[in-house]
């Protein structure tokens, strides 16, 4: 076992990663999972490419008295699950890199991180929390336009809802009450909050010692299609010199602070309105999403934060150098209309063909069940690009939506 460790939670996805970035420094990983089950959506990750696996029980202090046996130089979130566990754990243990409880709620829940926001005197959005259906109604009468209702505590756009009216609102409410988010919570209450117009973009984030460093900035395009508005099919990795950047960096700093992220990772996602910037969003752990930004630019998330935790001089004397893109890069999904048995992609291979698609990761095969996509994980098809001219590369994106679409799909009932 490495005398060096460090614990993550739920190293799932995008932060089983984690692995290879401390282990480059010669740091072992302890992964702490947050639930004795697997999550929904959840794949399985190799137990042997971590130095020990500890398991939630009931007693969060017995599971804390476990890890501390281990001595890890630090406890950190892997995915959204485990946001509220490291905090606890890193505090019970008594490390210095810990973010503390005292906000881990806001950090993790919807409705309680634009609170803080608006506490802390940022500017936020117009939201209300209801399991009521008359109270939902009335505060969306007041509001005079389009709202979003959403889970509480979801993620990947699971069970958002583009509501133009309080009826609209109201079945939404009514429709997600007693079923469960993403990750399984029994939805009692939901989150309505103003629609926010503007386009979007994504400002990933590492901390150290309350200093922040972007690693990497995202501008978002949507489509609506199968009843979902703003459905996300493609994000385009910016330069860090483009004119909207020193807005939504200098607000997601704000951000950081109100919500008391002083160690690792952020993914914030924020709409750049007529007022400006407002936060639709955040995520106190590493963007899920496959961005592939050691190629684009060298480092990414992951590697900020084994300095942050392992090196933080390091950390601090380069936090702010701006990260500089080497090729244009973005991932894509395909979006299918269409529900039933897939037999084929008609068109797939056009697509792979494209002169910056470098993977096709095909998450529905044929011969499998496809469902007319409305969230993260129904996405068929997922794609990453890269070209050293971002000409090329916005092309094959309009190609790939060109391509796309109900004739793309092949399906018997």
């Amino acid at each position: 076992m490495t005398a060096l460790q460090v614990a993550v939670v739920d190293a799932f996805g995008t932060s089983h990663r984690y692995v290879d970035a401390f282990a480059a420094v010669g740091c072992g990983v302890v992964h702490v999972r947050s639930t004795p089950e697997l999550l929904p959506g959840v794949a399985a990750v190799d137990p042997a490419r971590f130095s020990r696996t500890l398991v939630a029980g009931e007693d969060p202090d017995v599971l804390a008295e476990r890890l501390a046996l281990l001595q890890p130089r630090a406890v950190l979130p892997g995915r959204e699950s485990g946001v509220e566990l490291a905090d606890a754990l890193s505090e019970r243990l008594g490390l210095p890199s810990s973010n503390g409880t005292a906000l881990s709620a806001a950090r993790r829940d919807k409705y309680l991180q634009i609170e803080r926001l608006r506490a802390a005197g940022v500017p936020a959005l117009r939201q209300v929390r209801t399991g009521d259906a008359a109270e939902l109604r009335a505060w969306h009468t007041r509001l005079d336009g389009t709202a979003v209702v959403k889970p509480p505590r979801g993620a990947l756009g699971h069970g958002v809802r583009f509501c133009d009216g309080p009826d609209d609102s109201a079945a939404a409410l009514t429709a997600l009450r007693g079923t469960r988010s993403a990750f399984g919570d029994r939805i009692t209450e939901v989150v309505a909050q103003e629609y926010l117009v503007g386009a979007e973009y994504v400002v990933n984030t590492v901390s150290c010692e309350g200093v922040h460093t972007v690693t990497d900035v995202w501008s978002t395009d949507r489509v609506s299609a199968n009843g979902v508005r703003d459905l996300v099919v493609a994000q385009v990795l910016l330069r860090h010199e483009d004119p909207v950047v020193d807005d939504l960096v200098r607000y997601g700093f704000q951000v950081l602070d109100a919500l008391g992220v002083r160690f690792g990772a952020a993914h914030l996602e924020i709409k750049l309105t007529p007022d400006g910037p407002r936060l639709v969003e955040a995520g106190a752990r590493p963007s899920g999403l496959p961005y592939h930004v050691a190629d684009a630019i060298g480092e990414g998330q992951l590697e900020w934060a084994v300095d942050a935790y392992l090196r933080p001089r390091r950390f601090l004397a380069r936090a702010s150098v701006p990260y500089r893109r080497r090729v244009a890069a973005a991932w894509a999904a395909l979006v299918s209309p269409v529900a039933g048995r897939l037999e084929g992609y008609r068109a797939l291979d056009e697509v792979r063909s494209l002169e910056s698609v470098r993977e096709v990761s095909v998450l529905v095969r044929p011969g499998e069940n496809i469902t007319a996509t409305t969230w993260d994980l129904e996405y068929p098809v997922v794609l990453s690009l890269r070209h050293p001219v971002e000409a090329v590369l916005r092309r094959d994106l309009n190609t790939v939506r060109y391509l796309d679409g109900a004739g793309m799909y092949e399906v018997s009932p």
